[in-house]
């Protein structure tokens, strides 16, 4: 598992083989939730022919729905623990170099 793309303080794209993920925090004035998420199939052609912007397009979605108190894309789309542990472990070795 590899950082790909990353905007500082808001989220970053992880690649595992043909599998990516997406950590995105949100700020909801007094805390941040942090959540990750993977992305689709569809998702992942839009990235792979667009780029970056269409992560930036995806996660201010995201944090328009929570805003509105929507959490259903978030949980419909959240990883499991292990694939957590292995987004943190990516994020450490990247924040090490």
């Amino acid at each position: 598992m590899n950082i790909i793309e990353q905007e500082p303080h808001f989220w970053e794209l992880y690649q595992d083989n043909h599998q990516y993920y997406l950590g995105i925090a949100v700020d909801m004035s007094s805390v941040v939730s942090c959540w990750d998420i993977f992305l689709t199939a569809e998702q992942i052609d839009v990235y792979q022919q667009q780029g970056r912007e269409s992560i930036t397009i995806l996660a201010k979605t995201i944090v328009d729905a929570v805003y509105r108190g929507d959490f259903s894309y978030l949980h419909q789309h959240q990883v499991s623990s292990e694939q957590t542990q292995a987004m943190q472990t990516a994020f450490q070795q990247w924040r090490a170099r």
